[in-house]
This record gives structure tokens, C-alpha cells and sequence, in this order.
């Protein structure tokens, strides 16, 4: 199976005080071969208060031929009207732009957030969306083996449940190839690719700044898609690279630079495993 690639938003998200450009990333990931569109619901938000709505980026995918494929990400916590009107949100969205995944993180980890997560899911599934976890090393649920049984368990109740990984949190929190290689593929929806610098004194900083392009950093990215190509799992792989540096480049250099990299990443892991049909 191929890999098709979705751009990320985020590293030019409104969220780090730059302009909106939703429109002009579009087209920009358009003209570097991407596939389909990871949005942040920063840049939406700052969109859709400008515009009225978010019709702008629907006429900008539609005059490119590009599908949104996931969001952005929504945050579950213990707090049912705060998660609940941020699902209203995300659902809004989709439903405007379309979707494949809505992307969704727990920090807090209760009964109360595992039963709103529950809530969440069946909202998310009912209308016709895929609800896919990440873990982390900043949120309770920080490891592959506890984010497949929290997924594994919600899986038994709600059709499309997913984990998504995060190649720079997959090696941070410790897990390892030969780990993943005991792990179901049926229980992974997509993949996020990033590199990363070496580490300073503050992990949450260098996640949002220190990040860099595929293969130009300290993980091992081809091996780490190398054993994606042998688990026999394919599909979407989004490149969420932010790095404080990177945001200087003009945008139209930088979107190629992230699909050079990953496309070089992705030829060099199928050479040392080809993904399987």
C-alpha cells in the first residue's frame, strides 16, 4: 500500500501569532503534491470569524482538488459543556469541509473524562466521522500499550476508533519498534511525521518548536516507517512539523521542503521494507 500525504496546517496555525493563510496553504500544498489537508482548529476559528464562516476554504479545496482528511484536535476533559461545545465546533466543520478523522487528546484521565470521551466518540461516530487518540508524554495516557487498551475498550462499543500516532510522542515516550510490531494495524487509523533536534531543558517547548523537517533530524524516521511498510499498515501519513525556524521561510518554500523530506523518508523506508500490497 502507497502512502498518500495530508498537509498540516498547524506549524503555520494562528496559534503561534501568525497570519491565517488556510486559502494560501491550500493551494501552496496543492502545487507540492499533497493529497489531502490536516486543519488546525486555531486557523478555522480565525477564519471563520473573519469571513463568516468557513465557505472561503471549501471554494479554495474544491478549486484544488484536495480533501480534507483529518482536524485538528479536540481536547476531552472532565469538564462535559467546555468538551461538548468544542465538539459542536469541530462538528461544524466537517460537516462545511468534510472529513475523514477529528482528531481528539485527553489530558485529564477519570471516570468523569472517560465517560464524556465515550460521549464524544458516540457523537463523533454518529455522524459519520472517525474519532482517533493521540497519546503523549504530556497527558496521562502516554504510551502505545495504554492507549490501545483504552482504545481497544472504546472500539467494542463505537464503530471507527482509532489511535494516531505521533512519530516525535511515539519516541519520546519510550516506545519502541519491536513494541509496535506486537500491536493489531486495525487498531491505528494514520500517522503524523516529524523530526526532532536535540532535546533542551523544556520537553513542552521543543514539541512546539524544535520539531524539524523528516530525516533531518535525530529519529529514526526510515526505520520507524520501515516497520509501519512490515506491520502491513498504509494509508494517510501527515508531516505536523513545528519548529520555530521553519515558520520563517516563506510558506510556498516551506510546504515543498516538508514534501521533499517526507517523500525522501518514505523511499528510503520502503527500500529498507516495501509496503506490502
Amino acid at each position: 500500500m502507497t502512502w498518500t500525504l495530508s498537509y498540516c496546517t498547524l506549524d503555520r496555525s494562528t496559534m503561534f501569532g501568525m497570519p491565517e493563510t488556510l486559502e494560501r496553504q491550500t493551494r501552496a500544498a496543492a502545487a507540492a503534491g499533497f493529497e489531502r489537508m490536516s486543519l488546525d482548529l486555531f486557523s478555522l476559528r480565525v477564519h471563520r470569524d473573519a469571513h463568516g464562516g468557513v465557505h472561503r476554504v471549501r471554494e479554495a479545496l474544491d478549486a484544488t482538488g484536495l480533501a480534507v482528511y483529518d482536524l485538528t484536535g479536540i481536547t476531552v476533559t472532565d469538564d462535559r459543556a467546555k468538551t461538548l461545545a468544542e465538539l459542536d465546533e469541530f462538528l461544524a466543520f466537517a460537516d462545511a469541509l468534510g472529513a475523514t478523522w477529528i482528531q481528539s487528546r485527553m489530558p485529564v484521565d477519570n471516570a468523569t473524562s472517560r465517560a464524556i470521551y465515550a460521549e464524544v466518540a458516540d457523537r463523533v461516530t454518529s455522524a459519520g466521522y472517525g474519532l482517533a487518540f493521540e497519546y503523549s508524554s504530556f497527558v496521562p495516557i502516554r504510551s502505545l500499550r495504554q492507549a490501545s487498551d483504552f482504545v481497544s475498550g472504546l472500539a467494542q462499543r463505537f464503530p471507527r476508533q482509532a489511535m494516531m500516532i505521533d512519530s516525535w510522542h511515539f519516541f519520546q515516550c519510550g516506545d519502541t519498534l519491536d513494541r509496535l510490531r506486537d500491536f493489531d494495524p486495525a487498531l491505528f487509523g494514520y500517522l503524523q511525521l516529524d523530526d526532532a533536534l536535540e532535546p533542551g531543558p523544556d520537553s513542552r517547548f521543543d514539541t512546539l518548536n524544535r520539531r524539524t523537517l523528516p530525516g533531518k533530524g535525530k529519529l529514526d524516521l526510515v526505520g520507524f516507517m520501515a516497520a509501519w511498510n512490515a506491520l502491513g499498515f498504509g494509508g494517510v501519513v501527515s508531516p505536523e512539523v513545528m519548529n520555530e525556524d521553519l515558520r520563517k521561510l516563506e510558506l510556498e518554500d516551506y510546504v515543498q521542503q516538508v514534501a521533499t523530506t517526507t517523500r525522501d523518508v518514505l523511499a528510503r523506508a520502503a527500500a529498507v521494507h516495501p509496503p506490502r500490497d
